[in-house]
């Protein structure tokens, strides 16, 4: 079958193990033997057949790595099941490392590392004043800006991630604090995460908690060379943080050659410091599936074309604003989810001590309050970029009528019923109370049901 013949190329990144593919540079004869070479080097990574380059790569994220501190590794030859190869001979040789030392005109030169260092233009991450509640979208945003990326900024991040047009409910326990966080709370879905630097036109790779801890000091080697760089590394983790913060952040800076490291987290004004045993601590276990670790930006490797990108986001709203699995559901789903739980009495068994107001209610109160005007500016940008999409307009309508629901219907608002950030346990033990709070957020669905209509029937506007 031609159309399942891609001919690809496909690797793992050294160490890092995230995989990359690349289309129809990876064709083999069958007729006769083939001499195949992979050169894994401090700055190349190439493949060659038969004596023709199919591949040389570099800036890959292993080669920002001290890999005198990984642990020697056993090479596996095989064929991955995909059937029986006959190999006639194997050679495996070690690369020359680059000298420590040198000397240049008789005097020695001596590589050496300093011993503190931090990004010169730190600054807030998120403004929650103006509406900023998804910290990731400002981490991604202030990578961008480190470097000199204008276009990708907190705004543009809320919309390509989906947070900014996206109510979320959760149908079993806390899952963080939006869209981001609940796809990563899927085993193993990091690459979620990937795919929106992606959309960017960059390579990221997303390591995961667990191999970081299983090599501190190497991977804060690599931390250290980005900070040297000039370039933040995103992290949603902090182990045994002592300031008592959480959610999203982006390392910073470090101090005694990597013992302590600087990190800005959301709203700080100033990067705190920790001790690299108290962000990796040693015998750490993470608890669930969710997915923690580290984001590594890695290079360009095209210019997106901003009218496209904004396109793609408006027209895959449908498949965002109806999508549910087992542990979660968004968009319509999740409005109209929370409502069947708060009318049919989840909260009844609830006692006062036991009630979490963020984590049970109120995260999705922000949600929607946040939504309901922070998608405005990104959808602004689409139909200026295109003006064909004029039915944007009127799912800016939409977003705007779902405000007007939480904070300003005449008394019948979901703040005026007692179901907005206000929220007290016994109004929603209240079947009278609750039943207009649930009542309430089915109108949410029926705005959102609305959008997804509309962009529906106008998915097949032409450039």
């Amino acid at each position: 079958d031609k159309a399942l013949k891609k001919h690809e190329l496909s690797f793992q990144q050294p160490v890092l193990e995230n995989e990359f593919t690349y289309q129809q540079i990876g064709y083999i004869p069958h007729d006769h033997y083939n001499k195949l070479t992979w050169i894994v080097g401090e700055k190349h990574f190439a493949v060659i057949l038969n004596g023709e380059v199919r591949f040389c790569g570099v800036n890959f994220h292993y080669m920002n790595m001290d890999l005198h501190l990984h642990t020697p590794q056993t090479i596996i030859i095989g064929t991955n099941g995909q059937g029986r190869k006959l190999f006639r001979s194997i050679r495996i040789s070690q690369l020359k490392t680059s000298p420590k030392t040198n000397t240049r005109q008789g005097a020695m030169k001596i590589d050496m590392k300093q011993s503190n260092n931090k990004l010169p233009n730190l600054r807030q991450i998120v403004h929650p004043e103006y509406g900023q509640n998804y910290w990731f979208n400002g981490c991604a945003g202030y990578l961008m800006e480190c470097l000199g990326e204008k276009d990708y900024d907190y705004w543009f991040f809320a919309g390509i991630s989906g947070e900014n047009f996206t109510q979320f409910y959760s149908r079993n326990y806390f899952r963080g604090d939006g869209l981001v966080d609940y796809r990563l709370s899927e085993k193993g879905n990091h690459g979620f995460i990937e795919e929106i630097f992606a959309k960017c036109g960059y390579a990221s790779t997303f390591v995961p908690l667990r191999q970081i801890l299983s090599n501190r000091e190497m991977y804060v080697q690599m931390l250290m060379a980005y900070i040297d760089r000039g370039l933040p590394v995103i992290l949603n983790d902090y182990g045994n943080n002592p300031h008592n913060r959480f959610s999203w952040g982006v390392l910073v800076g470090y101090e005694d050659y990597g013992r302590t490291l600087l990190y800005i987290g959301g709203d700080a004004t100033e990067p705190d410091s920790i001790s690299m045993d108290d962000l990796l601590p040693k015998g750490y276990v993470e608890e669930g599936d969710h997915c923690h670790g580290w984001l590594f930006v890695g290079e360009k490797l095209e210019s997106k074309d901003l009218t496209g990108v904004y396109r793609e986001r408006v027209l895959s709203l449908p498949q965002l604003l109806t999508y549910e699995n087992e542990n979660y559901c968004l968009g319509e789903k999740a409005f109209r989810a929370w409502a069947d739980s708060i009318e049919n009495g989840s909260f009844e068994q609830i006692r006062p001590e036991e009630f979490d107001n963020w984590a049970m209610y109120t995260v999705y109160v922000c949600g929607l309050a946040t939504n309901s005007g922070g998608c405005r500016g990104f959808l602004e940008k689409a139909l200026a970029l295109n003006p064909d999409m004029i039915f944007i307009n009127t799912i800016i309508e939409l977003y705007q009528k779902t405000g007007h629901y939480w904070n300003n219907d005449n008394g019948e608002d979901l703040e005026a019923l007692g179901g907005g950030f206000n929220v007290r346990l016994e109004a929603l033990q209240s079947k009278s109370k609750r039943k207009k709070m649930a009542d309430k957020l089915r109108l949410f669905a029926d705005c959102m049901d609305e959008v997804i209509d509309l962009v529906s029937r106008n998915s097949n506007t032409k450039k």
